[in-house]
């Protein structure tokens, strides 16, 4: 039987949509990189291009402004850092040691990072701004996990059966972040403790410890 000659398929070629993804990837990345070394106040789009790899008209074609680069670093940190693990199933109860343990932003991202968050935040609140839409979306996304790690603790007995769990998680991501932005110019104080002690007062969690020492 006369050997057949095997060839090997040739290697499929990367599209332009993969190109393109792959472009913006090593865009983000290089502002993360910038941000941390430099902070976000001195990361220019001339800057990113170089640490990319790309030119400058090739940066903006993909991110049209600084503040487009900077908000697609948030959402890429975001991506990279899971909020709560604890947080992925609908049975899930809060565990305020853990919380205690996770609370402390300074413990695991750099200063330069939560200082962009902080500007961001607050230029969010103009109409119009790309980081709105960003913020918009982490606000919900955070308070549905609040609220349904704070109705585990309902059903558990651990918080006041007559409290909106939604309102409450609002309540606490808005106590998390304050407390956040605070430390950054007084680091005197505990995030994670003062965080838990606002949970168990917002959840009436003192409430339903005197009343079961009452029964």
């Amino acid at each position: 039987m006369p050997e057949v000659e095997m060839k090997s398929a040739p290697p499929r070629k990367r599209g332009p949509y993969q190109r393109s993804r792959e472009r913006r990837e090593q865009i983000v990345l290089a502002v993360i990189d910038l941000v941390d070394e430099l902070g976000h106040d001195r990361v220019t789009t001339a800057g990113v291009a170089a640490r990319s790899g790309s030119s400058e008209p090739t940066v903006l074609y993909h991110y049209p402004s600084k503040d487009h680069l900077l908000v697609a670093a948030l959402e890429r940190i975001d991506d990279n850092e899971a909020e709560l693990s604890q947080a992925d199933s609908d049975e899930a109860i809060l565990d305020l040691e853990v919380l205690r343990s996770v609370a402390d932003p300074f413990r695991t991202s750099s200063e330069n990072r939560l200082r962009l968050f902080v500007m961001l935040k607050g230029q969010a609140a103009t109409p119009g701004h790309p980081a709105a839409d960003y913020f918009a979306g982490r606000t919900r996304h955070s308070v549905a996990i609040f609220s349904r790690l704070i109705a585990g603790r309902q059903r558990a007995g651990l918080a006041h059966p007559g409290l909106d769990a939604d309102l409450v998680a609002r309540q606490v991501v808005a106590l998390w972040e304050g407390l956040t932005f605070m430390r950054l110019t007084d680091p005197g104080f505990d995030i994670g403790q003062l965080l838990v002690d606002g949970v168990r007062r917002l959840s009436g969690e003192n409430v339903m410890s005197a009343l079961t020492t009452a029964i």
